[in-house]
């Protein structure tokens, strides 16, 4: 395959809720909503936690947690399609891609449940073809998006044009009844977006390298949701950041080494950021320089973690710092419930 027909990531864009919460409003939400924590403690996580801003759908209070499941995916439905809306209409302008080009949709939503899939709803309104072909992905969480990118690459190869689109609102999942640290944790730390690329032939973008996957063994308790007749509980076991610092490496080195390439040599490391202690430990893990991933905690930093949606900030991130040279390599990795990790490969071509 020549470089003109190869796939390429030809745009990407994001879209949040327009009520924003920084520092000190989310602490103050927080000490509100969790009244049994000591206020220190909720301080001190906020201000360590890596995030100065987030959008959300609700209030930090949690508006949104007092209701029932039924109400809280009636406002997912409805908020959810209108950002979807807004970042794929955005990719699509950004790649030059007129809708009817498009040949496959992925979306990869996981914190509401819709049925029929959110792209039934999409295609139409962005007047996409009727055969359109649709993949929805929901069960993969904060992994789904760097899955999707690695397959949307795969189907460019068969000469495809892929949309891939992410909308999260974790705000929705927040319980009122749920007082663990798990709950007290993801209120600091997820937020509310959506992200989208269009992937493609074309002349601009990283070129498509390959894509891999690696499944943890003895690790479905770590992340994921509760599903219970509240909603989606998340699940974040405390041990998450040291299962990840021992297992990590020899995962992530197993998937490059049979393809001749070091973690360290990729010049654009794009991260999905779980959050500072993940980056940290991978930071530790390959002793990189503190720049190295400074788009995916700047991602979370003005973002939050957005679940599957976040791999498209730490992208537009990126793309917009400098414009890449020819040659450089770029490195997309998502951690999601499985443990799952997926990963895939790109290269800046003349």
């Amino acid at each position: 395959m020549n470089v003109r027909s190869a796939p390429r990531i030809l745009s990407v864009a994001t879209a949040f809720p327009p009520h924003s919460v920084d520092i000190a409003a989310t602490t103050e939400g927080m000490r509100r909503l969790f009244p049994q924590e000591d206020p220190a403690f909720i301080a001190q996580l906020v201000e360590r936690s890596g995030v100065r801003r987030r959008h959300l759908t609700c209030d930090v209070e949690g508006t949104l947690a007092r209701r029932s499941f039924d109400e809280k995916n009636r406002q997912y439905q409805e908020h959810a399609q209108a950002l979807a809306l807004e970042a794929a209409r955005r990719a699509l302008d950004r790649a030059g891609v007129a809708p009817e080009r498009i040949d496959v949709v992925i979306d990869t939503s996981c914190t509401g449940i819709a049925i029929p899939a959110l792209d039934t709803a999409l295609a139409p309104a962005l007047g996409l073809r009727a055969d359109v072909r649709r993949l929805p992905i929901t069960e993969s969480g904060c992994a789904a998006g760097a899955l999707a990118l690695g397959l949307a690459g795969e189907l460019g190869q068969l000469g495809k044009t892929t949309l891939v689109v992410a909308v999260e609102l974790c705000s929705i999942t927040l319980r009122d009844d749920d007082a663990s640290r798990t709950n007290v944790v993801s209120c600091a730390l997820f937020g509310d977006g959506a992200g989208a690329a269009v992937v493609g032939a074309g002349e601009r973008g990283p070129v498509f390298q390959w894509n891999a996957s690696h499944l943890f063994p003895r690790s479905r308790h770590l992340m994921g949701f509760d599903v219970g007749a509240r909603g989606l509980g998340i699940v974040l076991d405390r041990e998450l950041p040291v299962f990840l610092l021992r297992a990590l490496k020899p995962a992530l080195d197993g998937l490059l080494a049979p393809r001749g390439r070091e973690f360290r040599a990729f010049e654009h490391l794009w991260i999905h950021p779980g959050g500072r202690r993940i980056l940290e430990a991978i930071t530790e893990l390959y002793d990189l320089d503190e720049d190295a991933l400074w788009a995916s905690r700047e991602a979370l930093a003005v973002h939050g973690n957005l679940s599957s949606a976040t791999v498209f900030g730490v992208l537009e991130q990126d793309l917009a710092r400098r414009a890449p040279r020819a040659g450089e390599h770029g490195l997309l990795v998502g951690i999601g419930p499985g443990l799952s990790l997926e990963a895939s490969a790109w290269r800046y071509e003349d």
